[in-house]
């Protein structure tokens, strides 16, 4: 390694600041523009909801497998995003402010972790890297990734965990704990990023125990009974899943891994690329074991190659899902790009050229699935406004239906979060076939009367509405960068109908 390669560390903190300042003002200009959870942010905010309550979620999201294994409808692995959630969500009143809040502070402690762990195992080289990694996450996806999504989480997650096992396998054992927490994040809050997180933790894991054996990793007891314990805390609620469900979770996810055709091709030939990796790495003495920063190479072209062969089981439409995982592969480029640029005469003028780019990116990149996000929540805000008050001062539970599509896919759920904030007991019907872990609140278990509130979403022709019920029309926002369904839905009727 050349002198340029091992500069001083502890620089970290600026680059952090640089990242976090974008999230900081799409924080600012999301809660500004009155932002409220719909579609999946708001289930999320009502499992967030959930967790210092009675039915305390053990699972992650709702995923769409039974799309590709029918009958089989998993949850995403695990609960720790709505966990880490909760508490500012809750002293705040259930405001939908504390979940943007929150989701900014998880992303901005995710990506310190990132930078300080690259710091630790290549000095200046590994940050700059874990910096061009979260930098590319950051300015691809935009305002959205300050709002409740768990594929946001999953991505930042698992830059963080791919740093942090870094630095362990550079010899710094000191960092299993922060590794044990990321890759347990990664992990559980999304399926297409789970088998890369796990081969990330069974690679550290095998790779540590050599290490050891070697006297190439500081590892003190008190760091590993830390990692034990943080990994019990972190994995609690799946593993109570498992004892208390039949069929569990973790047995209808392997189900939906072992289906389709060309899984043992898939997994022979990951199984070769490994040992190539492995073998091929460890001849030019930077393999795994090396104690070398060099290590990050043969550490990311396993993820990379787990995640291809991950996203050859995600189902037909599915594939792109992989995405989620783009922070392994980005690495694995950053590190290789860095290390030219760094022995470059002209490094001082391409690192102003990557500045300007990053600025001009952030001003001017296109984002349409930020900008659909945002709009969405403005074309809710209103509808969930009127149904505040028309439920105002109603007690006793309320059922919530939905009808249309755009009333299923986001504001319905907008709807059913925001009066379960106001305390009200909201019952609502499933935006995913078979059971769900949140299905208590199914209207099918409601015995005792009850009002009913429908939200229909329509072009404008709704069906009458039944005697003596209560309608209130709201004529939505139109924005072509909202998401759309067909038949071109411009209205919402909510209809109150009382028991």
């Amino acid at each position: 390694m050349t002198r340029s390669d091992r500069p001083p560390r502890g620089g970290w903190p600026i680059a952090w600041a640089a990242l976090v300042l974008p999230l900081l003002v799409w924080a600012v200009v999301l809660l500004a523009g009155g932002w409220v959870p719909h579609g999946d942010t708001a289930v999320e905010a009502v499992r967030a909801h959930d967790v210092l309550g009675a039915h305390t979620p053990l699972l992650g999201m709702p995923s769409t497998s039974g799309a590709t294994v029918v009958g089989v409808h998993a949850h995403h692995p695990g609960p720790l995003q709505f966990q880490l959630l909760a508490p500012l969500y809750a002293l705040s009143g259930f405001a939908p402010w504390a979940l943007v809040v929150g989701s900014l502070l998880i992303l901005a402690a995710l990506v310190a972790v990132s930078l300080a762990a690259a710091d630790r195992a290549a000095g200046a080289r590994g940050r700059q890297t874990m910096t061009v990694v979260n930098g590319v996450l950051v300015l691809g996806v935009g305002s959205s990734l300050v709002t409740p999504w768990n594929p946001w989480v999953a991505m930042f997650a698992l830059a963080a965990a791919t740093a942090s096992a870094w630095a362990v396998l550079a010899g710094h054992g000191r960092w299993w704990p922060g590794f044990v927490v990321t890759v347990s994040l990664a992990a559980q809050s999304h399926l297409a990023v789970a088998p890369v997180a796990v081969s990330l933790g069974v690679v550290t894991l095998v790779a540590s125990v050599l290490l050891g054996r070697r006297g190439r990793l500081d590892l003190p007891r008190r760091s590993l009974v830390v990692s034990v314990a943080l990994g019990m805390a972190c994995w609690a609620a799946p593993l109570v899943e498992v004892a208390r469900n039949e069929p569990d979770n973790l047995g209808l996810l392997w189900t939906v891994a072992r289906s389709g055709d060309g899984g043992l091709l898939a997994t022979l030939v990951l199984l070769v690329g490994v040992v190539a990796v492995v073998w091929w790495t460890g001849r030019r003495g930077r393999g795994l074991t090396s104690g070398r920063p060099f290590a990050i190479v043969p550490l990311t072209l396993i993820g990379t190659l787990v995640l291809l062969a991950a996203g050859t089981r995600a189902g037909e439409g599915r594939d792109w899902y992989i995405v989620y995982g783009a922070a392994v592969p980005l690495t694995l480029v950053a590190w290789t790009v860095v290390g030219r640029v760094r022995r470059s005469r002209h490094r001082r003028t391409l690192g102003r050229v990557a500045v300007a780019v990053a600025v001009a990116a952030f001003l001017f990149l296109p984002r349409p699935l930020s900008d659909a996000a945002r709009l969405d929540s403005v074309r809710a805000a209103p509808v969930v406004d009127r149904a505040r008050e028309l439920v105002a001062g109603a007690d006793g539970p309320i059922a919530i239906e939905t009808v249309g599509g755009l009333a299923w896919v986001s504001i319905g759920p907008a709807v059913y979060a925001a009066l379960l904030a106001d305390g009200h007991e909201v019952y609502f019907d499933a935006r995913v076939d078979g059971m769900r872990e949140d299905d208590f609140r199914h209207p099918r278990n409601l015995d005792e009367p009850h009002r009913t509130l429908v939200v229909h979403s329509h072009p404008g022709r709704p069906e009458p509405p039944p005697e003596g019920a209560v309608v209130d029309r709201v004529e939505l926002a139109r924005d072509a960068g909202a998401t759309q369904v067909a038949g071109d839905e411009r209205y919402v009727d909510l209809v109150l109908v009382q028991p």
